[in-house]
């Protein structure tokens, strides 16, 4: 009988043990991710800072609407993948197939007008020249990114 409840108690601090290590993980990964997100944007910002060569006067007006635009376009870009991910084909009749990808050419859609919309914003704080080199350097750096990940 002492040796079942001793038994038991072993098992209770294996799982124990064990919840709080994958908790313990989670969390470090979470961390982990957080800080690897936090050294993209800052390689974003320090690419587009060396591009387009702002001004501080520049710098102040442009980098609050650059930061309103980038989170419009990833909730966009997430909505597509959303989209594209959890809504395959598979099993689907080509109506609801169609309707899948009338949203997504959507959200595409909106993509554009936003762009439209905050490049009239972007030309109030900065030059059209520099406009064109933010969009190149947003090509550059996503490529970049792109490479690494490859690179994995």
């Amino acid at each position: 009988m002492d040796i079942k409840l001793l038994a038991n108690q072993y098992r209770k601090v294996f799982i124990i043990l064990f919840v709080t290590f994958s908790a313990v993980t989670s969390v470090q990964a979470q961390h982990k991710s957080e800080e690897e997100i936090k050294r993209i944007q800052d390689a974003k910002v320090a690419i587009i800072t060396n591009r387009l060569n702002l001004t501080a006067e520049q710098s102040a007006g442009f980098w609050p609407i650059y930061n309103e635009y980038s989170q419009k376009r990833r909730e966009i870009h997430r909505a597509q993948r959303k989209i594209i991910n959890d809504k395959k084909a598979d099993g689907k009749t080509d109506d609801q197939v169609l309707n899948n990808l009338n949203e997504v050419q959507d959200l595409r859609q909106k993509d554009i007008d936003l762009e439209k919309e905050y490049q009239t914003k972007f030309l109030k704080v900065i030059s059209a020249s520099q406009v064109i080199e933010l969009y190149k350097a947003e090509r550059t750096f996503n490529d970049m990114l792109i490479q690494r990940l490859k690179q994995r």
